[in-house]
This record gives structure tokens, C-alpha cells and sequence, in this order.
């Protein structure tokens, strides 16, 4: 037994020196707010109504802010590639370690197939190529969708990398276009009935938003499982949470409270309430809205394309290093290609997953919403 323990460690040691140092400290500002600011949950919280950013708010500060001081003296502290299998290896052992680091890295091929594809999928054919679901071109479209996203994880770090910072920007500047643009709505037509009582907290609301909030509030701490890559994580990773918790609480506010201004709560669906938000403000740009919406749509799908491989990056790497240490299927999937850097073995089964649960969620009997109902559950479930 002893002897095996050892083999293993030396192999979790072998594949570390495949690792190149690529990251820096704007680097994991970026991987971090592409891969958490999850755009595409905030029809889904929104339709809750006004409490929803009651909730966001009293969660940002009693929630995001501890959890993000924690992790981010933990990343700075433990700087091992791997992240959270590490911390929890060394605090908990082996066992519990590949529990946790096998429930984080499940979920994310489960969204990139079962939900993630499904609502880029959805905005494509409504802004830009129209198409029906279950169609030859859905299922090509949400298939290639998944594959770009491996493939973007697939990449050598120096250059991949581009991929989650090139999202996280475009994110940035998403929301900020439909925020100034539903200033404009509202000065021009009003704002949808709201008063100070509707944004007053309920058990109802409590018990069915805040899984959800904290859902989106959740990863921050999953940028060390490339901590082997960073130039200087002792000294970027606090900077890196601190940076883009902020950004992310000012992306989960700000548009939810857009979004209950410009819709009434009854009229929000939870797969497409962004991006039908969007479509009612940019009635302001008169005969250039429907151009402004395709191109939106176009870069709605990309966003969400860049959030999966960040999260594809982020979350294979930890797995790889679990299965290098013993703790996920003997160590076959624990390799690092040479040239890349890359987990490409772990990088394909999440292809391969993701696609598995997205072919299956494509036969389910119901609507896109409802099976990104079904899904979100289910990642809810795993994550938390």
C-alpha cells in the first residue's frame, strides 16, 4: 500500500513539470469572472420577482464576502495545481478529496450539455439563424457548441487563455450595453410597477432563490486548480478574488434589477429572460434594433461558449490531478500532454459527457425551459 501511495504521488509530481507558467494576475481576473458571472442564470433568479435582488444583495455581503476572504487566503496559502482536490486532501485525506473533486468537475460537463448548450442554442434561433428544436441544425449547433468549448480547454494554456479573457470582456461590455440601454428605456416609456414592498424578503423567496444565488455566487476559489500555472499565485490570487467578486456581484445586481424594471415577473422565463429583456430595451435604437439583437445574440452564444471552456480549463485540470494522485480511475486520466500542458484525457471524457447529457436531454418530452429547469437542479445538486 505504501509503495502505491508513493507511485502515484510520483506521478501527480511528473506531470506538474509539464506545466508552464502563463498566467498572471489580469489572467485569472478574466478565467475567473468567465467562468463564474453566469449570465444565463439571471432570467431564471429574476423570475422571482423583486425579492430576487433583495436576496443577491443581503447574499453578496453575508455570503460573498466571507467566502471570498476565506478562499482567498486558502489559494494564496496552498498553491498546488489542483486546487480544491489539494485542500481537501490535506485536510480530509484521499477519499473525501476525490469525492469533492469529482461532484465539482461532474457539473460542469452536465451545464456546458445539458444547459449551457441548450439556452446558446435558443438564442441563435431567435436572433439569428432560425431553426426548430430538435432539428439536424440543433443538434449540430449544440454539439459543435460543446466541442469548441473542449477544444478551447484543449489548447496550450499560453494561447488558450485568450479564449476566457477575450469571454470575460465581452461579458463585461454585454452587460453594460443592456444596463445604459434600459436607462434609456426607462427615461423614454417608464418602468414595469414596482414598490418598496415587493422587494421585501419572504420564506417562499428564500427557500427558492437562494439556491440559485448561491449557485452563481459559487467558484471563485476554482482558479487554483491552475494554480501550478500562475506566474505568482501567492500574490494574485487574493488580488484575483477580490477583483472579480466585485464584478461579479455588480453583474448578478445590476442587470437583475434591469430586468425586473423592464419585465414584469410573470412575463420573465427562465431560459430566455436576459435576452428577452434585451429585445424589449433595444426598442429604443428604432430600425437598427433587430441588427443590434442578431449581432447581440451572436455574442450572447460566444459568451456563454467562453464560459464553458473557462470552466472546461479550470475544472479538468483539477480532476487530472486527482486521478495523477489515485483518487479518479487509477491515474489513466491523471496525464498532462507534453507540449500542451493540458489534461487532454480528462478534456475529452467532459466532451464526451457533456454530449451524453445533452443527447439525452435532447429526447426528453418538454420545452428547452423546462429541461434547463431540470438541469439546473441537478447542477444545483452536485455543486453545492
Amino acid at each position: 500500500m505504501e509503495s502505491e501511495v508513493e507511485s502515484q504521488t510520483a506521478q501527480a509530481d511528473r506531470e506538474v513539470r509539464h506545466l508552464k507558467k502563463t498566467l498572471g494576475r489580469l489572467d485569472i481576473v478574466f478565467l475567473i469572472v468567465a467562468a463564474v458571472v453566469s449570465i444565463e442564470t439571471l432570467g431564471q433568479v429574476s423570475g422571482f420577482g423583486a425579492e430576487t435582488f433583495t436576496w443577491a444583495l443581503v447574499l453578496a455581503v453575508f455570503f460573498l464576502v466571507p467566502y471570498g476572504l476565506i478562499f482567498a487566503e486558502t489559494g494564496a496559502a496552498f498553491t498546488g495545481e489542483g486546487g480544491v482536490y489539494i485542500w481537501c486532501r490535506k485536510a480530509f485525506g484521499r477519499p473525501a478529496a476525490a469525492i469533492a473533486s469529482l461532484l465539482t468537475w461532474i457539473t460542469q460537463p452536465v451545464w456546458v450539455g445539458g444547459s449551457m448548450a441548450f439556452i446558446a442554442s435558443e438564442a441563435w434561433s431567435t436572433y439569428v439563424t432560425p431553426f426548430e428544436h430538435g432539428s439536424f441544425a440543433d443538434y449540430g449547433f449544440k454539439l459543435v457548441f460543446i466541442w469548441l468549448t473542449v477544444l478551447a480547454a484543449i489548447i496550450s494554456l499560453k494561447h488558450g487563455k485568450w479564449i476566457p479573457n477575450i469571454g470575460a470582456i465581452l461579458k463585461i461590455a454585454f452587460l453594460a450595453v443592456f444596463l445604459v440601454t434600459t436607462a434609456i428605456y426607462a427615461l423614454r416609456n417608464g418602468v414595469a410597477g414596482l414598490s418598496a414592498s415587493d422587494f421585501a424578503p419572504t420564506i417562499g423567496g428564500l427557500l427558492g432563490v437562494t439556491p440559485l444565488l448561491l449557485f452563481s455566487y459559487l467558484g471563485f476559489e476554482s482558479g487554483n486548480s491552475a494554480a501550478g500555472e500562475m506566474k505568482n499565485p501567492a500574490r494574485d490570487v487574493p488580488f484575483a478574488i477580490a477583483r472579480s467578486a466585485g464584478i461579479a456581484a455588480a453583474a448578478y445586481l445590476l442587470p437583475i434589477f434591469a430586468i425586473l424594471v423592464v419585465l414584469p415577473a410573470d412575463q420573465i422565463t427562465g431560459i430566455g429572460g436576459l435576452m428577452e429583456a434585451v429585445a424589449t430595451v433595444f426598442g429604443v435604437y428604432g430600425s437598427a434594433a433587430p441588427a443590434m439583437l442578431t449581432v447581440t445574440g451572436v455574442i450572447f452564444a460566444v459568451v456563454l461558449m467562453t464560459q464553458g471552456s473557462a470552466w472546461m480549463i479550470i475544472s479538468d485540470r483539477m480532476q487530472a490531478m486527482a486521478a495523477a494522485d489515485g483518487a479518479f480511475f487509477g491515474g489513466f486520466f491523471g496525464r498532462f500532454h507534453p507540449q500542451l500542458g493540458t489534461p487532454v484525457r480528462v478534456n475529452l471524457l467532459s466532451g464526451v459527457v457533456a454530449t451524453v447529457f445533452c443527447l439525452v436531454a435532447m429526447q426528453v418530452t418538454g420545452s428547452s425551459a423546462a429541461i434547463f429547469g431540470v438541469v439546473l437542479s441537478i447542477s444545483i445538486s452536485t455543486f453545492c
